[in-house]
């Protein structure tokens, strides 16, 4: 038996109940490497599934921890079977081994660190069945942490070959989710048994990042389309499997690249090559030795690249309609809303955007502490919110703003968990520091501060911002 084959379920498991003479509509295959905080947590909201016509199938990636110990105790529940890998095969060669086990008409393909919505798979379904040109189906993915921010759904490349998830770390109230993407990210992707029978198994020397990117690929060029489900959504504990292989940004790279050597447009490849040596000369030392070594990488593997690119150049439809119009680094840099962790019982009236105090404040939308030599300050976004917490009555609100050119904002104050405001003003902003103070009347209690740039603008470094923020306070 080879390192990379399957142990046998008896191998420090019992074997899960008989399978049912009729197979389930649904197989959910879910990829486990060392998840013992998390796996439990998965199955359980898998369980609670109200769509009934399922099976469970958990490829475990040759785990160290007690994930194997957890799994056991669920094996009873007659849904769920266990298949085990003497290696770590990685995201890729874990699913294609989920799907060799597993005995559905369609393919549901979720991690060990996704939590599904009780209607997940009901929502998915729904639609895959409402077109028979859907073959994939992208979920609405939220990250775990922060509920009503948004990991992805859906995603797609830029030309450089970059991979960014549509609405990442968007707040779901100001999403504009699209209808058909790339590709569906790999934590919720429900894709036709047939689809995957049409394209193959997937490339196993991606180990991990750009499978799914690859599955959306081929899933166009053969004639399917990848759809989202606005109502399929999935908690997302984002950022545990990097914890676990710690060499995220080399495997992005290499596999960015060994993406676009497979499948762009042969006519595309010269002025590819072209901007990734000019990308290349703009990198400092550390990203650049990374790239590197990528390349030598894919220079190695050119042969099994070129044979996948041979295998797929007679399915001709077209996907690079689809790719964002962009080159270089993808997508722009965005506010980090998963390091908000606001904090009522802390937060007060007033708030400076020192980088410091006011994290008991922030919600969503907010960049970095700068400082330009007369205040501290953080940029918004297109959209930024900030939680304050009157513990008396305040009359007005004041604040200190600017933006690099004259422009205007909205400003909006509703009551905590209310989406109807009760102040709500027009921010005229010259291009100086400006404080502006207007009537609030609101009584003692919890409030969310919205402030809303309808045309943001990029700034050198990429950001989209919105109106430069001081201070705010109430009294």
């Amino acid at each position: 038996m080879s390192s990379a084959d399957p142990v046998p379920p008896t191998a420090g498991l019992r074997r899960a109940a008989p399978p049912a003479l009729s197979a389930p509509r649904v197989s959910v295959i879910v990829l486990n490497h060392n998840g013992e905080r998390v796996i439990a947590k998965c199955l359980d909201h898998l369980l609670a599934q109200t769509y009934d016509d399922f099976e469970i199938v958990v490829v475990d990636n040759n785990s160290a921890d007690g994930s194997l110990a957890i799994l056991e105790r669920y094996l009873g529940c007659g849904r769920l079977s266990v298949v085990r890998s003497a290696a770590n095969r990685g995201v890729a060669g874990g699913r294609n081994l989920g799907v060799t086990h597993a005995r559905g008409a369609i393919m549901a393909f979720i991690d060990n660190d996704g939590y599904a919505d009780p209607g997940w798979l009901s929502a998915a379904v729904k639609t895959l069945d409402s077109d028979p040109a859907i073959g994939v189906v992208a979920s609405v993915v939220f990250f775990a942490g922060r509920r009503a921010i948004l990991n992805g759904a859906g995603g797609t490349l830029n030309l450089q070959g970059y991979g960014g998830d549509y609405c990442f770390d968007t707040p779901y109230e100001f999403a504009h989710l699209p209808n058909r993407v790339l590709y569906a990210m790999g934590c919720g992707m429900v894709v036709r048994r047939a689809v995957l029978e049409s394209i193959g198994p997937l490339d196993e020397k991606l180990f991990n990042y750009y499978d799914d990117s690859e599955l959306g690929i081929r899933a166009w060029k053969s004639g399917y389309e990848v759809a989202l489900s606005p109502d399929a959504w999935i908690d997302h504990e984002f950022g545990y499997s990097d914890r676990i292989l710690g060499n995220k940004a080399f495997l992005c790279e290499k596999n960015r690249i060994r993406t676009v050597l497979k499948y762009f447009p042969l006519r595309r490849l010269p002025v590819w090559f072209v901007r990734e040596i000019s990308l290349c000369r703009k990198l400092q030392r550390d990203r650049l030795s990374i790239i590197a070594r990528a390349w030598r990488w894919n220079l190695a593997h050119a042969p099994s690249a070129l044979g996948l690119r041979a295998r797929f150049a007679a399915r001709r439809r077209p996907f690079s309609h689809l790719l964002a119009p962009s080159w270089g680094h993808y997508p722009l840099p965005c506010p980090n809303n998963q390091i908000n962790r606001p904090d009522l019982a802390r937060a007060a009236n007033s708030v400076v955007m020192d980088g410091n105090s006011d994290k008991h404040h922030l919600n969503f939308g907010w960049y970095y502490a700068e400082n330009d030599g007369t205040a501290t300050f953080r940029w918004t976004a297109s959209h930024a919110s900030a939680l304050f917490r009157l513990r008396n009555p305040a009359l007005t609100c004041t604040i200190v703003a600017s933006r690099p050119k004259d422009g205007e904002a909205s400003l909006r104050i509703r009551p905590l968990g209310s989406l109807d405001p009760r102040v709500e003003e027009t921010l005229r902003l010259p291009a100086r520091w400006t404080r502006l103070t207007f009537t609030a009347h609101l009584p003692a209690g919890d409030y969310e501060l919205l402030l809303v740039c309808e045309h943001p603008f990029v700034d050198a470094l990429g950001r989209k911002l919105g109106i430069a923020v001081s201070s705010i306070h109430f009294e």
